[in-house]
């Protein structure tokens, strides 16, 4: 999955099951695992870090800076890269970024079998929130719920805005999100939930890192048609339900949160209603 986007002296650095890469201009390669993070002692020199960026942007940093403004890159298979470096400010609007000097490359995985505690079958009938910090493994939770709600029947919509939780890529998908599922990609996530009701009859919705209004109305919408949520969110805690997801409190009929100890992935707590 790397190929083509880091540079073989980067990549024979790399142990197997990394899920994150921190590519650092003139500071040591690090990388995240199932078992925590680790630095290495190679030092990622000027013209390696240009050589990586040439690779992720394809030599055109310019033909992107669409999604520069974003703060990552989203490239195939789900892999995303986010950047930091300085912003160039229009008025009040973030132009592009220059002088970049991080790089931190995230790659999806599958762990099958991580959502046998939930019982999923085809009765399974219940709108799920996993909270968890960044890096903490929410979204491949979410991937595997997706694949067993879907090949135990249910008709799932997933709302992959930059196309992590299904690995989109044109009209081909590198991770499996099970055979009963429908992915709208590359919309904003507004127009995914309208197009998601309105035309593709799902029985749950999917979404990843509820962020904002539109995304609360958004559930709403679905939770009042009829129509289950399956979705993230980020937090340490399960008190998350005030200030903009005050409303939210009702919806969801599980609550399970993630820590990254003592390893990515572990259901710290989990409350049912």
């Amino acid at each position: 999955m790397l190929d083509g986007v880091l540079t073989k002296s980067i990549i024979r650095r790399l142990p197997c099951g990394v899920t994150e890469i921190r590519i650092r201009r003139g500071r040591p390669l690090t990388y995240l695992t199932q078992k925590g993070r680790y630095f290495s002692d190679y030092v990622i020199s000027d013209d390696e870090f240009e050589s990586a960026l040439n690779l992720i942007t394809e030599h055109s940093l310019y033909a992107i800076t669409e999604k520069l403004v974003n703060g990552y890159i989203p490239l195939r298979g789900g892999v995303r890269v986010g950047v930091a470096g300085e912003g160039v400010m229009d008025g009040d609007r973030v132009k592009t970024i220059k002088h970049i000097t991080s790089l931190s490359v995230r790659i999806p995985h599958q762990i099958f079998g991580i959502a046998d505690f939930l019982q999923i079958d085809g009765k399974f009938e219940q709108n799920v929130l996993i909270i968890s910090p960044p890096g903490a493994g929410k979204t491949t939770l979410l991937r595997e719920i997706t694949r067993v709600l879907s090949n135990a029947g249910k008709c799932v919509t997933i709302l992959d805005e930059r196309g992590e939780i299904s690995g989109a890529s044109g009209n081909s998908f590198a991770l499996d999100v099970g055979k009963n599922s429908d992915v709208l990609f590359g919309f904003p996530k507004k127009t995914s939930y309208e197009n998601a009701l309105r035309a593709l009859s799902p029985e749950y919705i999917v979404t990843d890192e509820l962020s904002g209004e539109r995304d609360v109305e958004g559930v709403l919408r679905a939770y009042y048609g009829g129509v289950k949520v399956i979705a993230t969110l980020h937090g340490d805690s399960l008190d998350v339900f005030h200030g903009e997801f005050a409303h939210l409190a009702p919806i969801f009929d599980r609550l399970i949160l993630l820590s990254k100890y003592p390893r990515v992935g572990t259901v710290v707590e989990e409350k049912k209603r």
